[in-house]
């Protein structure tokens, strides 16, 4: 394992979305499922995101937590949830440099 595939894999990819966010139904429909999006996950913790609905009353304190204020917000963080790279609204395409310039 290289030292950029270590330093990926200790570190989740987290969606924050609401269920009323257009943006959010199109990527989890279009951008998440795309197969070149897919593989510039795997090497992150659990091959994959994790979706946070903060349409949720019981979510809604990320949202100050995290600084969220647009619909998705994907962030890139370590396993002390500190923030290290963030970003909105992409396309595969967009999502993939995302992911892999990290």
């Amino acid at each position: 394992m290289t030292k950029t595939e270590q330093k990926k894999s200790s570190h989740q990819v987290v969606v924050f979305v609401t269920q009323w966010c257009p943006h959010c139904q199109r990527m989890r429909q279009e951008t998440w499922p795309d197969n070149t999006v897919i593989e510039a996950i795997k090497p992150y913790h659990n091959n994959g995101p994790a979706f946070v609905d903060l349409s949720t009353p019981q979510n809604r304190h990320l949202v100050p937590e995290f600084q969220i204020d647009r619909y998705p917000t994907i962030v890139i963080m370590d396993e002390e949830r500190n923030i290290k790279k963030r970003g909105n609204n992409m396309s595969a395409e967009d999502l993939v440099e995302f992911l892999k310039d990290f």
